[in-house]
């Protein structure tokens, strides 16, 4: 070595070789000892003050192939070593030709194939090597020779197999340096290296080597200017091999390194989003939804703004979701869905788009629509992302047609509440938004589907109320009545509904499983059970395959599973008790029957109590009994009002809280009516369960004598219904009797509105009165009744019955009590004498059902009519109410008040009939609704007919109840005040709208013979009553009911055969004769038959001619459609009068 101010030389001149020829080295020992010292004094060598010429010796001697093929691994690796410092000390330039280059580099890509082995005694020198490849930059020297791809290939493919999780940071950085180096200087980059490093962006090759696909995404990223047109070109060749080959396999791996590409390196795929952007157009299908789906992961990559950097791609990926095949769309929409969870602002952009897809004319659309919004994870972001419209769609979807999407939908509505349920108090937006799908769902109940009743249970107990995941049992009911509170009045009805429809599954379903439990061999209890499980899957879809399945479960006799089964309906355990016993059940009856558990699981979900269950109650009452103002306290007073009606045994076993004197103390007069209402229902529904005390009783005596007209009316009926309260309740009705005197007119309302439930269910205690004021009584119903009658004024506007003068209470309930002492007598007390002074003072008002009359009267009639139906429906009083009574209430019914005869049809005559509580020959009095100027109550009167009057049949197999009904209807018109004989066509036009509103209720295929008979039969018959004028027109109405249905029958395509059955008429209204005559003679005006003729050929719209009784619209709606509930079961609320 010179002095420190000349050139540096290389002092150690070493002994490598025994000979001259290079062909063997000195032994291995000395070899080992010469390459370390050489090595050393290599690496202290500076490539500025080195002299070259002092390193041409050993930079030929270490090109030796006995070194560089030395059959000892320490050997090579000093000796790469030493080479890579001569390559640094020689830099720019190569002391080598090509060829030796190539050779060295081949010798360097072996050692570092080697730096896997960190135990290795030579691990520090490959270290050195590939540390020293990195910094000097000498992978250039063979990246710029014009023949080096396979080196540099080799580079790749031994470096990305090298690379490990477990090396250092700083080796991974110099791996990655080398490559770069690689990447950037040769002209062009080998279709080699492109695969090596794509094939790090394979799934499998990033679960295999994660280090390496990091190195890979960090290459990319670092030359992505330099990748991008290599990586387009290796796309387009993919492309165009599909294309010509006719597979896709090779397309879609492709696309998924694209999506992977685009989450590393974005950058390289700067020339491969426009190719993306031309697939959306492609002719094959396959491409399309490929492109649909990389693209709309791409754009929702979080942080990445490719919307933006390719906005007519962006563009273009929307309008796909126009496309004409449904697989393309249903591609789009779930993409698109996604971006709301991705990129919710990017998202906004879509909610027309998506909301128009929940639309869409294609199924799989649809239902691919609902799951993406169902599997949503409702953070803040995507909260304020979906849009209403998207929201109100989805909803939409609930009541889809196809079974499939209404499914989806219920399950992704609820899935998103179930999200947002815990935020709905604390916030109003959130709650403006999401607060309505819980109406959404229960209102679903209208459409009386089986499938759409199991799912909307299903999710009522999971997603919606979610009571597993809430222990505490006060936070239970709080979540229930927050719930209940967001419904609207037509979603409470429904919620009602599944409550009654659950009630109804309990009775038959522990009935079933009670007879399992007893059964043997006794066939007339297996016949029981085939009944009743056939009566019960009607409530269910898959009906043939429950029932089958019923018929299994009753097989196994095994009486743990059906008591476990039974635990869940009983109304005395808790909601723990229910799961636990649920849980219990179905895991033994899985082990015995594995196959019976889906078909069955929806009965059991019906009928276990798990959202209205007793545990609840005192919480209910306790949220009742709070201040009106508390937040859920009307929710409260609801739910308790139906839960008695529907489950009273609930609040039996919570009594003690309901009957608290505490509850009826209160200084707010309406709270206590309130609870005297839960009071009243809970006494109808459990009779002799009212508790007694001395301090209930006198405060519910002080409410009778003192209270408002509400009070006084409750107390007295809960007082009734105490057991031995007999003497209390005759001691009360002497009390209101002497209310009566002038003295204490003021108390004339409520004393008369106790009288009233004395007078009903405390007939012994008001038998003592009721001579003594039944004349005065009688006087004071008919006070101006027959002035009113004669009026040619129009009537008063309705009030409501709280806001009559307490004059005009009066004399409404003083024709209460007078129903209610007849309707309350036993059969051995009812005297003539006293049936045709009642009777006779309702008939009396009920010829006030005109015009011209007082609010008062209005009551007045209203009160009338119901009490002959509650009258008719005590058997023993049936007959009291003859025909001319029914022809007066068919009137009511037609009353030119709304609230008159919507009250009366809707509250009591339908209830009366669906409940059967009155006789058959009243159901004609619902068609007289056909003129109704309200649509919601002929929709009301319609579901009513259809869903539960026309199952009612004397005998299986008979004709049903509503169908023998025709000629009593008919026999009603033929009696009707609107006939008019002088006008024949206006008449026929007018009374052909009541058989064509009972044609469309009642008539189908299946009857259309049974009904054409019955009214063809009229004219072998004559009328009872008022003689040969009714009965002229009776034959004209049986023409007309014939020509009605033939003209159905056609429009339907329908036969019309002859009936085969025996068929007998009312004889209380018609009486047989010769038919002869009026069989050959026509009664049917041809004028009419020819002008329906031609208006029914034509098509054109008929000509409504209206009744001369013009029915009024309600004084709050006109001008809109009155809300009436039209629900089946809505029929059976109980109401208060």
């Amino acid at each position: 070595m010179t002095s420190d101010s000349g050139p540096h030389e290389l002092s150690f001149q070493p002994k490598l070789f025994a000979n001259a020829s290079q062909k063997k080295t000195v032994p291995i020992a000395e070899l080992y000892k010469q390459l370390k010292k050489l090595s050393k004094e290599l690496n202290g060598l500076e490539q500025e003050t080195v002299d070259t010429q002092s390193l041409d010796a050993v930079t030929r001697q270490l090109l030796a192939p006995s070194l560089l093929r030395h059959k000892e691994p320490g050997v090579v690796a000093y000796v790469s070593c030493c080479i890579a410092d001569i390559l640094r000390l020689y830099a720019p330039e190569a002391p080598y030709s090509e060829d030796e280059i190539k050779a060295v580099f081949n010798v360097f890509i072996d050692q570092l194939q080697l730096l896997g082995d960190t135990d290795n005694q030579f691990f520090a020198l490959r270290e050195y090597l590939l540390t020293s490849l990195a910094t000097v930059r000498t992978p250039a020297l063979v990246a710029m020779q014009a023949d080096a791809e396979d080196t540099i290939s080799r580079f790749f493919t031994v470096l990305f197999g090298v690379v490990s999780t477990g090396q250092a940071h700083n080796m991974q950085m110099q791996i990655l340096d080398v490559l770069q180096q690689l990447v950037e200087e040769p002209k062009t980059v080998p279709q080699d290296v492109i695969d090596v490093i794509l094939l790090q962006f394979t799934r499998r090759r990033q679960q295999d080597n994660a280090a390496a696909h990091q190195l890979a995404s960090d290459l990319a990223t670092n030359t992505a200017d330099i990748l991008q047109k290599y990586i387009y070109q290796y796309f387009n060749d993919v492309i165009v091999s599909a294309g010509q080959a006719g597979t896709l396999d090779d397309l879609r791996a492709a696309h998924v390194l694209i999506l992977e590409l685009n989450r590393a390196a974005p950058g390289t795929l700067l020339n491969v989003v426009p190719q993306l952007e031309e697939e959306l157009s492609v002719e094959d299908v396959d491409i399309r939804v490929l492109a649909i789906s990389v693209l709309g992961e791409m754009f929702g990559e979080k942080g990445h703004t490719l919307a933006k950097r390719y906005e007519a791609t962006w563009t273009a990926w929307k309008g796909r979701r126009a496309d004409a095949a449904a697989a393309v769309r249903v591609e789009w929409v779930e993409r698109a869905v996604a971006l709301y969870q991705q990129q919710p602002q990017l998202a906004r952009e879509l909610n027309a788009d998506v909301a128009a897809k929940l639309s869409d004319v294609d199924e799989r659309v649809r239902v691919a629509a609902c799951r993406s919004l169902g599997q949503l994870e409702m953070g803040t972001a995507v909260q304020g992302a979906l849009g209403d419209d998207v929201v109100s769609a989805l909803g939409e979807r609930c009541k889809d047609r196809r079974a499939a999407v209404r499914a989806e939908a219920i399950v992704a509505l609820a899935t998103l509440y179930s999200q947002v349920v815990g935020e709905l108090e604390q916030s109003t937006t959130v709650r403006r938004k999401w607060g309505g799908i819980p109406s959404t769902i229960f209102e679903l109940r209208y459409i009386n589907d089986p499938d759409i009743d199991s799912k909307v249970e299903s999710i009522m107990t999971g997603a919606i109320l979610n009571f597993a995941k809430i222990r505490d049992d006060r936070e239970k009911c709080r979540r229930l009545l927050l719930v209940f509170d967001s419904l609207t009045p037509k979603a409470q009805n429904g919620f009602f509904s599944y409550m009654r429809r659950q009630r109804d599954a309990i009775l038959m379903a522990d009935t079933f499983l009670e007879l399992c439990e007893r059964s043997g061999d006794d066939a007339a209890v297996e016949q029981q059970q085939r009944a009743l499980a056939a009566k019960l899957c009607a409530f269910f879809p898959d009906r043939v395959k429950l029932e089958s399945s019923l018929a299994q479960l009753a097989g196994l006799r095994d009486n743990d599973v059906y008591a476990g089964l039974r635990q869940t309906m009983d109304v005395r355990s808790d909601i723990k008790t229910v799961r636990k016993c649920q849980k219990s059940a179905l895991k033994r009856l899985a082990s015995l029957a594995p196959n019976l558990l889906d078909t069955t699981a929806p009965l059991w979900k019906c009928a276990g109590l798990t959202t209205i269950n007793r545990v609840l109650v005192p919480y209910l009452i306790e949220n009742a009994s709070a201040s009106r103002q508390g937040p859920f306290h009307g929710a409260a007073v609801t739910l308790l009002n139906y839960t008695v009606e529907v489950f009273p045994e609930m609040l039996e076993l919570s009594k003690d809280e309901l009957f608290a004197v505490e509850g009826l103390q209160a200084r707010d007069a309406s709270a206590v009516e309130e609870r005297l209402k839960l009071m009243v229902q809970f006494a109808k529904a459990v009779p002799n369960a009212v508790p007694r005390s001395t301090d209930l009783e006198n405060r519910l005596a002080a409410l009778v004598r003192s209270g408002t007209v509400a009070q006084a009316k409750r107390a007295a009926f809960v007082v009734t219904q105490m057991s031995g309260a007999a003497d209390l309740c005759a001691a009360l009705t002497g009390d209101v009797v002497d209310c009566l005197d002038n003295a204490k007119l003021e108390r004339r309302a409520p004393a008369f509105a106790a009288l009233s439930r004395f007078a009903l269910h405390a007939p012994a205690a008001y038998a003592t009165y009721a001579e003594r004021i039944s004349q005065f009584l009688v006087q004071m119903a008919l006070t101006d009744a027959e002035a009113e009658a004669n009026m040619d004024a129009g009537d008063a506007e309705w009030e409501a019955r709280e806001q009559l003068s307490d004059m005009g209470l009066a004399r409404v309930y003083a024709v209460k009590i007078l129903a209610h002492w007849l309707a309350g007598m036993e059969r051995s007390s009812v005297t003539r004498e006293i049936v045709q002074m009642v009777m006779g003072t309702l008939r009396q008002l009920m010829r006030g059902s005109g015009f011209g009359r007082s609010a008062v009267t209005q009551h007045c009639v209203l009160v009338a009519a119901s009490s002959m139906l509650k009258i008719a429906g005590r058997g023993h009083l049936e007959r009291a109410v003859g025909v001319a009574d029914v022809q007066s209430l068919a009137l009511v019914v037609q009353d030119a008040t709304f609230e008159v005869r919507s009250s009366f049809l809707l509250d009591k005559l339908v209830p009366a009939l669906a409940s059967r509580r009155v006789h058959a020959r009243f159901i004609p009095l619902v068609f007289l609704a056909a003129h109704e100027v309200e649509p919601g109550v002929l929709d009301h009167v319609r579901h009513a007919v259809e869903q539960r009057l026309s199952q009612f049949r004397p005998t299986p197999g008979s004709p049903s109840l509503v169908e023998s009904s025709l000629p009593r209807l008919l026999h009603i018109l033929a009696h009707h005040p609107d006939w008019d004989d002088a006008e024949p066509l206006r008449t026929l036009e007018l009374f052909a709208h009541y058989v064509d509103f009972y044609i469309s209720c009642v008539c189908s295929a299946q009857n259309v013979s049974l009904l054409f008979c019955l009214a063809a039969k009229l004219k072998s018959a004559r009328s009872k009553v008022q003689g040969g004028q009714q009965t002229q027109r009776l034959y004209v109405l049986s023409e007309l009911a014939q020509f009605l249905l033939r003209e159905k029958s056609k429009a339907a395509n329908w036969p019309v055969n002859v009936y085969p059955g025996e068929l007998q008429l009312p004889d209380d209204l018609f009486e047989m004769v010769d038919g002869t005559d009026q069989m050959r003679e026509s009664y049917l005006d041809p004028e009419f038959v020819a002008l329906r003729s031609k208006t029914s050929g034509s098509g054109a719209k008929r000509t409504r001619t209206k009744p001369k009784r013009v029915a009024r619209p309600s004084k709050k709606s006109r001008g809109k459609q009155p809300q009436v509930d039209s629900d089946s079961d809505a029929m059976d609320q109980v109401s208060d009068n």
